[in-house]
C-alpha cells in the first residue's frame, strides 16, 4: 500500500511539472484542429504564431494586453500598406526607410517578443507581396490581423484548460535573465541584423521574389536570437529546422496514405511531444527545438492547405527554410569572426 501511495505521489508531481509542456503540445494540436476545421485563408499561420504564446515562460494575456496588441498590429499593417503603395517604386527611399523601421524594431525593448514578431512579419511580408499587386498586400495585412486575433483567443482558451503552475516560474525566470541587455548591446546587435538582412532584401526587391517571401520571414525571425552568433548553436539550429522539415515530409507521406483529419491531429500531437519534451528541458540549447516544431507546423499546414502540387510544395518549403537558417548561421559566423579579428588587431 505504501509503495502505491508513493507511486501516486510521484505521478502527480511529474504531471504537475509537465503542465507547461502539455499546454504547448496539446494546445498546438488543438489550434491545428480548430484552424483546419475553419479553413480560412492562411489558417496554418495561426498555429505557428500561437506557439510564442505557449512557449516556456509565456503567460496568458490580459484583455487589455490583447486589445492593445490587435490595435497596434492594425495600425502597423495599415501604415505598411500605405508605405508600400507610396514608396515601393522608389528604391532609394523605400529601402532606407524599411531598414530604419526594422532597425528600430530589433533595437527596442519596449515591445513584447510576440508583438515584435508580428510587426516584423508585417514589415517584411506586406511590401514584398505588394510587388505583384497592392491588393495582395492589403489582403495579407487583413489576414495577419485575423491570424493574430485567432492566436490570442485560442491560446487564452488553452490557458484556461492548462493554467499557470509553479513549473512555469522556472522558465519565466530563465527567460527574464536571458533577455537583459544594455542599450549599446541592443543597438550593436540590431545593426548587425540589418547588415545580414539588407543583401537579402535587395535581392528580393531587385528580382521581385515575392513567391519566396518565406525565406525572408525566417531570416528576420531567426535573427532575433543572439545565441546564433555561437557556431555550435547555429549548427544545432540548422539540424533542428531540417529535422522539423524532414518530420513534416514524413507526416505528409503518412497523410497521403491515410488522409484522415483525426490522424493528422494525432501526428501533430506525437511530433509536438517529440520537440516539446526537449524544448521544456533544462538543456542550454532547448529553445532551438521550438524553431524545429514551428518549421514542422508551417510546412505541414501550408501543404495540407493546398489542393494542387502539395507534394512539390513540401520539398520547396523545406529547401526554403533550410536556406534561410543556413544563411543566418553563416552570416552570424562571418560577423563574429570579423569582430574577433578586430579585437585581436586592437590588442
Amino acid at each position: 500500500m505504501l509503495d502505491k501511495a508513493i507511486n501516486i505521489k510521484i505521478l502527480k508531481f511529474n504531471l504537475k511539472d509537465s503542465i507547461p509542456m502539455l499546454r504547448y503540445v496539446v494546445g498546438s494540436s488543438f489550434i491545428v484542429a480548430v484552424t483546419a476545421l475553419m479553413n480560412y485563408d492562411l489558417a496554418y499561420l495561426t498555429s505557428v504564431l500561437a506557439l510564442g504564446y505557449m512557449a516556456p515562460g509565456a503567460k496568458p494575456l490580459t484583455f487589455k494586453q490583447g486589445f492593445n496588441f490587435i490595435i497596434t498590429l492594425m495600425l502597423i499593417t495599415g501604415l505598411t500598406v500605405v508605405f508600400s503603395e507610396l514608396f515601393l517604386d522608389y528604391p532609394l527611399v523605400f529601402m532606407p526607410l524599411l531598414a530604419l523601421g526594422l532597425l528600430w524594431l530589433y533595437f527596442t525593448d519596449k515591445l513584447p517578443v510576440m508583438v515584435k514578431i508580428f510587426l516584423l512579419i508585417s514589415l517584411i511580408v506586406i511590401p514584398f507581396v505588394s510587388i505583384d499587386s497592392g491588393a495582395i498586400g492589403t489582403f495579407v495585412a487583413v489576414r495577419l490581423v485575423f491570424n493574430a486575433l485567432m492566436a490570442i483567443v485560442l491560446t487564452q482558451i488553452i490557458f484556461l484548460v492548462f493554467p499557470l503552475s509553479d513549473a512555469d516560474d522556472i522558465f519565466a525566470k530563465a527567460q527574464k535573465k536571458g533577455s537583459m541587455q544594455s542599450e549599446k548591446e541592443r543597438f550593436t546587435y540590431a545593426f548587425q541584423i540589418i547588415i545580414i538582412l539588407l543583401p537579402v532584401l535587395l535581392i528580393f526587391y531587385i528580382f521581385k521574389l515575392s513567391s519566396s517571401v518565406l525565406i525572408l520571414i525566417f531570416i528576420a525571425i531567426l535573427s532575433m536570437s543572439p545565441a546564433l552568433a555561437n557556431p555550435k548553436v547555429g549548427m544545432v539550429m540548422i539540424v533542428a529546422n531540417v529535422l522539423g522539415g524532414i518530420v513534416a515530409i514524413l507526416a505528409y507521406k503518412f497523410l497521403v496514405i491515410v488522409p484522415n483529419f483525426t490522424f493528422m491531429i494525432l501526428l501533430t500531437l506525437c511530433v509536438g511531444l517529440l520537440f516539446g519534451s526537449r524544448l521544456f528541458s533544462k538543456h542550454k540549447l532547448a529553445a532551438i527545438y521550438g524553431s524545429g516544431f514551428s518549421t514542422f507546423l508551417l510546412i505541414l499546414g501550408s501543404v495540407t492547405a493546398s489542393d494542387a502540387e502539395a507534394g512539390d510544395k513540401v520539398w520547396t518549403r523545406v529547401i526554403q527554410i533550410a536556406m534561410a537558417v543556413i544563411y543566418v548561421v553563416v552570416a552570424f559566423g562571418i560577423l563574429d569572426r570579423i569582430k574577433k579579428s578586430k579585437k585581436q588587431q586592437i590588442a
